[in-house]
Formats: structure tokens, C-alpha cells, sequence
């Protein structure tokens, strides 16, 4: 399978290890072609190694609809959301995303009535 993994602030010892199995392209992404086992062995290293960085793999995954996976540890700029079996990058923090923004001076019949919120 094809592995990408993109690293940040992580510790000297993980860029070592990530660059014997795999290419790096750019200083913190490591690009090539691992078996399944070998791919889960070195996330489970990213998972322990992450610290207060972070790092995303995007694996090959034939049996999806996009045709990969991404798994992510640490703090993201991008969460990566599931919905409905396609993987979305979020670009909007979820506390912006839970609350409707209404102008409290908006003319009274264009906002929705209370009863009709809870349909």
C-alpha cells in the first residue's frame, strides 16, 4: 500500500525512524510503499512518539469510496470528519459550526418561529 505520513514538533528520533522505511520528500513528509502490518506498526510509533506535535498518515484503501484512508494524531488545523463513509477536512472549528448566527436585528418574520426549529 502507498503511505504518506506528515509529521510537526515531533522529536529527532521519530524523523530517524520514519526515514529507514520510508522516502523523505520534504523536511517532515515521508512518502512510499509499505505493507499493511508495517503501516499500522509505524502509526502506532507516531502515536507514541507525538508528544505535543502532531502527525497524519493517508494510506491507500481500495475497499473505500475515495480510495484512502487518513488517520491523525495530536493537534490538526484540519480535523478530519466521517460522514456518511467520506472522509471531509474540516476548515471551520466545531464551536463555530454548532451555533446558528442570527442578527438580533433582523425583521422578526424572516427568523424562523421557536416550534418550527424542533421538526
Amino acid at each position: 500500500m502507498f503511505a504518506v505520513i506528515s509529521v510537526r514538533a515531533v522529536p529527532d528520533y521519530l524523523h530517524g525512524y520514519l526515514s529507514r522505511f520510508l522516502s523523505e520528500a520534504d523536511t517532515g513528509l515521508y512518502v512510499g510503499v509499505l505493507s499493511a502490518r508495517v503501516a499500522d506498526y509505524l502509526w502506532l510509533r507516531c502515536m507514541e512518539a507525538t508528544g505535543n506535535g502532531a502527525a497524519t498518515m493517508v494510506t491507500s484503501a481500495p475497499g473505500t469510496e475515495q480510495g484512502f484512508s487518513v488517520r491523525s494524531v495530536g493537534k490538526q488545523s484540519r480535523p478530519v470528519l466521517t460522514i456518511d463513509g467520506l472522509l471531509l477536512m474540516s476548515t471551520v472549528s466545531q464551536a463555530e459550526s454548532v451555533q446558528p448566527r442570527i442578527d438580533p436585528n433582523a425583521d422578526r418574520r424572516t427568523r424562523w418561529n421557536e416550534g418550527s426549529r424542533h421538526v
